[in-house]
């Protein structure tokens, strides 16, 4: 197991339904990990708070829309004391397994 912030943002509600996700998996499940993890979490969250501020960003309306949601999914994860997921699902077990992801 690991801690994790995940941050899930519904993009639509007509099929296919679209999800914008943020996982953030250190891999360790332990207070620090955590508190790593929700730090991660909050400066990707000042990015995107920055990048949709910012006048001169030309982004085309659907990834405008999927970054705001998912700011909005990462302020509820990241504000206050967030609780950071203990990260054990066949997902995150595959995710492991997965060349690509954290062998552990």
């Amino acid at each position: 197991m690991s801690a994790a912030v995940i941050a899930d943002a519904g993009l639509s509600t007509a099929p296919p339904a679209r999800i914008a996700r943020l996982i953030l998996d250190l891999g360790h499940a332990s207070a620090e990990a955590a508190a790593v993890a929700r730090d991660l979490a909050t400066g990707v969250l000042t990015q995107i708070q920055a990048l949709l501020a910012d006048p001169a960003t030309n982004l085309p309306a659907p990834l405008h829309g999927a970054l705001a949601a998912l700011g909005g999914a990462l302020a509820e994860q990241t504000a206050g004391r967030a609780t950071v997921a203990a990260l054990d699902t066949p997902l995150a077990r595959a995710w492991r397994a997965h060349p690509a992801g954290w062998r552990r």
